[in-house]
């Protein structure tokens, strides 16, 4: 249906609109007009997302959006990037009802390397970090150099495909998902990544992943180019805090520590070859570095795809590289008093805690240092290192890398939001397992330079109250904060409270209560009894992922999972987003069929 909104023609691809789908678009036009901030609240089931989608790709595409040619719409996992751009495909057919192939409308969905990769070899490895490096490890400027000279070096085919024909190439308008991606590349012989990624340029509607926009060695390759008119909207964005404080977060443990010794001694082993066989290398970017050429302006050089320091924009130094690490070998002389700090910490056998502050000062002094702030260049410099030693893979390296974030990191915000934290015991098994985690108690520092940038952000989800809770803790000011009931035109949903189990037990999951062996046999007595009475399938809750983590345990012990498998699949959500998607997909198929199944 078209109607006027305020002024505003909406297409909305459905043949009525919900009372409150109305309301949710008449705030949030508000805000685009504001030029201002937005939290808005509706229910799962009200059709958020191709309302969103209606009222903001009209907005862009009038008149009276003309500045703001862009909807950036953040997603948590590729599962909900698919519901949004199947949502978006139903809304451009609607679109092109009316306007023909006159519409204008481009959406693009971007995913990592690992959704996009058509490449043989590669997209068969199982990480996504593996699987960039042995893209980098084909495509890297000086490997495709080298092939030019020798017919036996292995680039990616596509990739060239992509450089020869694709750099020129314009989608038509239409609604391209990551399936259409990879078949556009495997037709045309072009790498799908980077021909999406291309296609950002020229898109009306972006659909990617939270991390593009707020984790910042990402950002800084995907997203530095979006205007501030840009409209951004993070949907399901009730654990938005969570993300922003694990985009800056870094955890080493005992594995990553010990890999990172090995690493120090292959780059300074590379370093040495370096110097015999190709000194003019090092030399070079030894010149560059005198030349005060800062390193992260080297490393965001075209064609080097390094990825970006990981700190804020805003805090990433443009200066001269201070003397100390100037040299390959010097450098990698603090990296070693760096990592000595860091097992100094880690054979400790109870559990600390200690500000950036302190440890920084650890390491000045062992590595007699003139000023902490020298160490805020450590992850560039290592990215520039490992680029002048033309490494192609650098999963070798990725140890390395965390420990040069950790310091990077931790050197740069010494009093502002962050502590080092250190546990020599597992949580949940008591075993000894020691963690050296440097975490980032303040979300707002992740969000803050995506709020400030953009003039119009939009945090929505089923359930985001108090709507004043998110905008302080997140640190900024919303021009509108509306909450929306659904509309029911007959009682279709049943609340039910049980407050006692089969033997009388109080059933809570009041932290206090979770240790109560009674409460989770009674629980599992209560989900085994709703199992047998309904025949389509179950989605249980937990507060928390530890909660849940123990309840299963408790039941796989116990024998409830078993009689539970015996009557439906059983498919455990966990925090890793690709399984988490799996995980979503096969219960949906499971229900769709027919198939017993409880998520």
């Amino acid at each position: 249906m078209r109607f006027d909104l305020d002024g505003l023609e909406v297409f909305f691809p459905y043949e009525s609109v919900y009372p409150e789908q109305l309301e949710y678009m008449r705030e949030l036009k508000k805000a685009l007009d504001a030029g201002g901030h937005a939290v808005l609240e509706m229910p799962s089931g009200t059709g958020k997302t191709i309302t969103l989608l209606s009222l903001i790709t009209s907005y862009i595409l009038s008149a009276r959006g003309a500045e703001a040619r862009k909807l950036v719409y953040c997603t948590r996992t590729v599962e909900e990037m698919q519901k949004v751009l199947y949502e978006m495909r139903i809304l451009s057919a609607y679109r092109r009802q009316y306007f023909g192939s006159a519409d204008e409308l481009l959406c693009v969905g971007l995913a990592s390397r690992r959704h996009l990769c058509i490449h043989e070899t590669v997209s068969n490895l199982s990480e996504g970090y593996d699987i960039d490096s042995a893209c980098r490890a084909l495509t890297a400027p000086w490997i495709r150099d080298s092939a030019i000279q020798n017919t036996d070096v292995e680039v990616c085919s596509f990739f060239e495909g992509y450089e020869n024909e694709g750099k020129e190439a314009i989608l038509k308008a239409g609604v391209y998902d990551l399936a259409e991606f990879r078949q556009h590349g495997t037709d045309r012989g072009w790498c799908p990544y980077f021909f999406a990624r291309r296609m950002l340029t020229f898109a009306n509607v972006i659909v990617y992943s939270y991390h593009y926009l707020l984790d910042p060695k990402v950002a800084a390759l995907v997203s530095r180019d979006l205007t501030r008119d840009a409209i951004v909207v993070f949907d399901e964005a009730h654990n938005i805090d969570n993300v922003c404080i694990e985009s800056l977060s870094v955890n080493i443990d005992e594995s990553i520590l010990g890999r990172s010794r090995a690493c120090l001694g292959r780059l300074a082993r590379a370093v040495e070859r370096s110097k015999a066989e190709d000194a003019s290398r090092l030399r070079d970017e030894y010149e560059r570095i005198m030349a005060s050429v800062p390193l992260a302006t080297m490393n965001a050089e075209a064609g080097s795809e390094v990825r970006g320091p990981p700190v804020l924009p805003e805090d990433v130094l443009h200066e001269a590289v201070p003397t100390e690490i100037r040299k390959a070998e010097n450098f990698l002389a603090v990296v070693q008093v760096v990592i000595n700090v860091l097992r100094s910490r880690m054979q400790l056998n109870s559990s600390i805690e200690e500000s950036p502050n302190r440890f920084v000062e650890a390491i000045v002094r062992e590595a007699n240092l003139e000023d902490k702030k020298d160490l805020r260049f450590t992850s560039d410099r290592l990215a520039s290192l490992l680029k002048t030693l033309e490494v192609s893979d650098w999963s070798e390296y990725r140890p390395l890398q965390i420990v040069s974030d950790f310091v990077t990191v931790a050197a740069t915000y010494l009093q502002n939001g962050f502590t080092i934290i250190f546990e020599p015991f597992d949580s949940y098994t008591g075993d000894y397992k020691p963690i050296l985690q440097l975490a980032c108690l303040d979300a707002s520092l992740a969000i803050r330079p995506v709020t400030n940038k953009f003039r119009t952000v939009v945090i929505t989800s089923g359930t985001i109250s108090p709507l004043d809770f998110y905008p302080r803790m997140l640190s900024f000011r919303a021009a509108v904060a509306a909450s929306f009931n659904m509309s029911l035109d007959r009682k279709c949903v049943c609340p039910l409270v049980i407050t006692h189990g089969g033997d009388q037990t109080v059933l809570s999951s009041k932290f206090q209560d979770r240790s109560n062996p009674a409460v989770a046999r009674n629980y599992g007595d209560a989900l085994l009894r709703f199992a047998e009475r309904i025949p389509d399938g179950l989605v249980v809750f937990f507060p928390s992922y530890a909660y849940m983590s123990d309840i299963v345990s408790f039941w796989q012990d116990n024998a409830v999972l078993n009689e539970l498998q015996e009557r439906k699949l059983v498919f455990v959500e966990t925090q890793d987003p690709v399984e988490a998607s799996l995980a979503i997909a096969n219960f949906r198929k499971g229900c769709d069929s027919g198939v017993r199944s409880r998520r």
